[in-house]
């Protein structure tokens, strides 16, 4: 691990047990209480300029694209436009494998050990390349789509898609999760012309991204042709969140920017944007895995574990939660993470 993210672990580390007191503790006329606040608005603001440098500066290892560097073979087709009139922030980057056939390799390869005969085997190159479309984080109010895992999908040989959306700061919600909506429509009428197979999609985010994959995949189900979902620790209950002993003054400030409503109108506004509400019995759902960090300390462990719990009592078998040494993306989220998450695209977009 590098200084940069070393820093920021022991940060994350030293910011946990200090959650609950920003929300529990009552401010006295007391020096001694005064002085722990000063020190606790230290660490807010310490941990969010490391959040915030994170998003600016991406990560170069573990499969992460980092300076732009592209594997070779690969179509770039930068800032696609996906409603009209699109403003900056509607509109997508595509990454293409490319072989001497159009098709990559490690599709051709998946497809000659599946196909019984020449001609099975011709008919699957025909329907294009598996799609894995990343949605950034940055609490709704920052990131972009230049930061992503796209070098380790591309090796892998998928297509992949990195969408930006509106932030909180240009439009209030839903704006974020009709963009992202908008964008999948988007790349389900352009498959042909890109050469991308419609009914073999993925979606995976992380963090607000991750909370934008949930919301599409419980309130689309299958629409789309998505197959596959990953959340990487998204918030899934804002209510509960907001409501929480553990809630720190950084994520209670994004959910109040995002929904932009008054007091009397917080909960509802939170509970309209929770992937926990759209849950319903018997309903189509894409296979989905969800990774969290245990000691993450901008959005608790239970978030996920909370989510998956209700999907399985409904009997969903298609739901996984991966509960694994680490904070809120670092540390933890490296090649092993990575490659685990890129094993699960594999086994469901065959």
């Amino acid at each position: 691990m590098d200084q940069f993210h070393a820093k920021l672990a022991a940060i994350a580390i030293s910011f946990i047990p200090l959650c609950s007191t920003w929300c529990a503790t009552p401010v006295f006329a007391d020096s001694t209480v005064a002085t722990a606040t000063k020190e606790q608005d230290k660490q807010r603001r310490e941990i969010d300029e490391h959040l915030n440098a994170l998003i600016k500066h991406r990560r170069t290892r573990g499969g992460w694209l980092g300076n732009g560097e592209l594997p070779q073979n690969v179509k770039f087709i930068a800032d696609i436009p996906y409603v009209q009139n699109a403003g900056k922030s509607q509109r997508l980057d595509l990454y293409l494998p490319q072989t001497e056939s159009g098709v990559s390799e490690e599709n051709v390869k998946s497809t000659k050990e599946d196909s019984q005969a020449k001609n099975e085997s011709s008919a699957k190159l025909k329907t294009g390349l598996p799609l894995v479309i990343w949605i950034h984080g940055g609490g709704w109010r920052g990131g972009d789509k230049k930061g992503g895992p796209m070098r380790a999908l591309l090796n892998a040989g998928f297509a992949v898609a990195s969408i930006n959306y509106r932030l909180s700061g240009e439009a209030k919600w839903p704006a974020q999760f009709d963009d992202c909506r908008s964008a999948i429509s988007y790349l389900e009428s352009h498959a042909g012309e890109y050469g991308i197979d419609p009914n073999r999609v993925a979606l995976w985010g992380a963090s607000a991204g991750g909370h934008l994959v949930l919301m599409l995949a419980l309130k689309d189900g299958t629409a789309h042709g998505i197959k596959a979902v990953c959340d990487w620790f998204g918030p899934t209950d804002l209510v509960s969140y907001i409501q929480s002993q553990k809630t720190t003054p950084n994520g209670l400030e994004m959910i109040k920017q995002l929904l932009q409503t008054d007091q009397s109108g917080l909960l509802p506004a939170a509970k309209d944007a929770s992937p926990v509400t759209f849950i319903k019995k018997d309903s189509s759902m894409p296979s989905r895995l969800i990774v969290h960090g245990k000691q993450d300390p901008l959005v608790p462990v239970d978030q996920s574990e909370n989510l998956a719990k209700r999907l399985i009592d409904l009997g969903y078998s298609n739901i996984t939660l991966s509960v694994i040494k680490g904070g809120h993306g670092f540390p933890g989220f490296g090649n092993d993470t990575i490659q685990n998450t890129i094993g699960f695209f594999k086994s469901t977009l065959k």
